[in-house]
Formats: C-alpha cells, structure tokens, sequence
C-alpha cells in the first residue's frame, strides 16, 4: 500500500514537471513571436522609387537653360527621408516637395541645366541620398545636346613656332545655323602683328586667313582674333591664338635656380641649347659668379648642345646670384643671359 502511494506520488511529481516545461516553453514561443512583431515594425523599410531615371532634353541652342522635375515616389512602409540633392558642375538641383515622405506620398526634385559654355553631347548627373537601405544614393541622369548658332575651328589658333622674320597663316573656318540666317559682321584682332582676310565660302561658311608676321621680338606670343555676329546668344566669339617667334636658337630653362643647397653638396643644372640655324655656333661661354662650373657637350642630335652647371666647391654660404652667359656667332640672338640663382645654406 505504502509503495502504491509513493508511485503515485512521484506520478504526481513527473505530470507537474512536465506542465511546468510545456507552459515554459509557451511562453517563450510568445516573447519570440511578440519579438518578432516588435522587429517588424522597427524593420518597415522605406523604398525610393523614380518615374523616370534618364531625361533628354534634346537640343538645345548655346547659352539656353532647361528645367525638368523628376517625380519620385515612397514605395515602402516606412518613412522615407531625403537627406540632400547633389548636381555635377553647370547643374544644379533641389528639392521642391518636403523631405519627408510616408507610404505612396510623392515628391519632386528639379533640376537645372545651363548650357553655358557647353557645346556637343552633355550628361550630367544628380545624386539623391536618403535613408533608402537598398539605395541610398539613387543616380538621375540628364542628357542632351547643345548646338552653336555661330560654331569655329578650330576653337583655338596654334602657330607653333616662327622664325623671326618669317610669317605664318592659319585658316579659321565659321559656320552658322542656315535657317537662323546669320550675318558674320566682322573678324578681326588687337594684335598689331596680325592681319585677317574674310572670305565667304557659302550661304552659312566663312573662311578666315589669320596671318601672323612683323613680330619685332623673340618670345613667346598670345593674343585673340574676335568674331562678331547678330546672333543674339553669341554676338562675339573669342579664339585665342599663340605660339613662338624664335632667332637663331632657342634654349631652356629661362632661369637656372639652385633652390636651397647645404654646403658642399653636389648639384647639376643642364641648359639645352637648339640650332635652327645650323651655321650658329657657340663662341664661348661666361659664368658669374665664377665659382659656377660647366661642361658643354653634344646631344644625340648635333644641332643640340648641352651645357651642365655645376656649383664649384670653393663656393660660399649665402644667397647666389648671377648668370650663364653664352656668346654666338648670330647677328639675331649673339648674346644669351640665362640668370642664375639660389642659396647655399651650411
């Protein structure tokens, strides 16, 4: 009897265990799904959406403006933040709607195109960053093509190099838009040393000698050759022209500097020496100060020399001034000073 007891006893104690973890494990199952339930809510995503990504906008004529606005849409469940526009340069963009938008609300964003000074095909890009995990930085892509009423070639004039004395002539061709109907009033330039001859080869082509010649000097040369229209977006178009009247020789650097040197280190300068005229010859050269060492020898080439330069040991602290004096057998060019500085620090 005694031992009828204590079985049921312990069957008592098992059935009570065995509640105990099956309700345990209900209320765990509960907190899991309430969790769950919890974390969908905090996981509602916001998903940014665009009726169109790509606008082209055609053509458009030099110095004309577009607008177009890009309607946008939250496709999510949660809040949708835009958090700025940015534009590639000559575009500009905003948001015209409010930063904030809920499930299905819409949006816009505008953007702006000023043709400026583009000519051709153009594409320019729109970056819009929100709060989107999938795609935070959405790319909108305007496109199009910007059409000169008056168009030159080229777009800048290039003479290369010219021998004192000598002349050089370029042409420079205009076209115009035909149905516009276009007058080139005038070409010309500033420049005392440049003269030009307009011709006109059809309805809407010119062809323009630009001649270049009585340069007094030698050096470098820049100036502009101004072309005027009636057209009311482009009545004057600048082309800007340059190049080098030469002598004898030409030579290079300019300047020969030594920068900051300590004491007793070995530093070289080279200046090289070209011949268009293959009868000129160096006579001799000149150093100053005359702790200034130098070797002259030839290039692969031998209308080139080159002249290295080199600080004599015997130098002292202190700033170097002076210069590299070469002497030819030119009429043109019969002196060449070539200034030199820098500093020897101990």
């Amino acid at each position: 009897m005694d031992i009828m007891k204590v079985i049921l006893h312990l069957l008592k104690i098992t059935l009570l265990l065995l509640a105990t973890v099956v309700s345990t494990h209900i209320i765990n199952a509960g907190d899991i799904q309430n969790e769950n339930i919890r974390d969908g809510k905090t996981i509602e995503k916001p998903k940014i959406f665009f009726e169109e990504q790509i606008y082209d906008f055609g053509k458009i004529y030099i110095g004309e403006s577009i607008k177009h606005g890009f309607k946008l849409k939250n496709l999510g469940k949660g809040e949708l933040v835009i958090n700025n526009v940015k534009s590639s340069c000559g575009c500009t963009a905003a948001l015209v709607s409010k930063n904030i938008l809920l499930k299905d609300e819409e949006g816009e964003i505008e953007i702006k195109f000023n043709s400026g000074h583009y000519v051709g095909k153009v594409t320019k890009s729109v970056i819009v960053n929100s709060n989107d995990p999938e795609n935070s930085k959405y790319k909108l892509t305007v496109t199009g093509e910007v059409i000169e009423e008056v168009s030159v070639n080229p777009k800048r004039i290039n003479f290369g190099i010219i021998k004192k004395g000598d002349f050089c002539t370029k042409n420079l061709e205009i076209k115009t838009v035909p149905e516009l109907k276009i007058d080139i009033k005038k070409v010309e330039s500033s420049s005392p040393y440049v003269t030009i001859i307009k011709n006109k080869t059809g309805e809407n082509n010119y062809v323009c000698q630009v001649t270049i010649s009585k340069y007094d000097y030698l050096g470098k040369l820049n100036g502009i050759v101004f072309v005027y229209s009636n057209s009311n977006k482009q009545e004057r178009i600048d082309v800007p022209f340059s190049g080098e009247i030469v002598g004898d020789l030409t030579f290079y650097p300019e300047v020969l500097s030594f920068g900051s040197v300590k004491l007793g280190q070995d530093v070289k300068k080279t200046v090289i020496v070209n011949f268009i005229n293959k009868d000129v010859k160096i006579e001799k050269i000149e150093a100053d100060p005359s702790h200034l060492n130098y070797m002259i020898s030839e290039l692969n080439n031998i209308s080139t020399k080159k002249i290295d330069v080199k600080l004599g040991k015997d130098i002292a602290i202190g700033k170097i001034t002076g210069s590299l004096r070469i002497y030819t057998n030119s009429t043109i060019q019969p002196v060449i000073n070539i200034p030199v500085h820098g500093e020897i620090k101990g």
